[in-house]
């Protein structure tokens, strides 16, 4: 999808929906349901696995989010990443300042995702961590992002095995 002439890696509109299928065989949808009136580039999105609202929003090239916590803002995604890249997520879960180092491992590939195929795809790895009682504890857990431009996440993926893979895609144009 193209928005404000250029293609982006993970398209912002009312109406965009994504349908993954998980390892287990259970799906689930995150779809663009709301946009906020006095902040044009700020999305609502609905994910049906935890049926919550999250704040999506694109700043420049940055897609930021509070879909880790509430209420706090991180940089999910950027459009115009080099390859090595690095940025922080900082949240907490389960009580415990969470980290994960996000680095950009690829750009430009070609990844097939249950049979289809996708072009321009960015591969983002993410390194999980914990502060406990002040030190930084690396947990040795990566989760990949494949994001394709003009569609959004295609798939994640884990080191434990964990996979969660784009089965349809709903864009505004569609129903036009």
């Amino acid at each position: 999808m193209i928005l404000g002439g250029v293609e982006v890696y993970y398209p912002l509109e009312v109406g965009c929906g994504w349908v993954y299928l998980s390892k287990d065989g259970s799906s689930y949808t995150n779809m663009i349901a709301a946009v906020n009136p006095e902040k044009p580039n700020e999305f609502t999105m609905v994910n049906s696995l935890m049926n919550k609202n999250q704040i999506f929003r694109k700043e420049g090239n940055d897609y930021v989010t509070d879909s880790f916590e509430d209420g706090t803002i991180n940089t999910l995604l950027k459009d115009n990443a080099p390859v090595g890249d690095t940025w922080e997520i900082k949240f907490k879960a389960n009580g415990l300042d969470s980290i994960l180092v996000m680095t950009v491992k690829e750009i430009g590939s070609v990844k097939e995702v249950k049979g289809k195929t996708f072009e321009n795809v960015m591969m983002i790895e993410a390194e999980s961590k914990l502060m406990m009682n002040g030190n930084l504890i690396t947990l040795n857990y990566f989760t990949q992002y494949y994001y394709a431009k003009g569609i959004g996440l295609i798939q994640t993926t884990t080191s434990m095995g964990d996979e969660q893979s784009l089965i349809d895609c709903i864009f505004p144009e569609d129903s036009k």
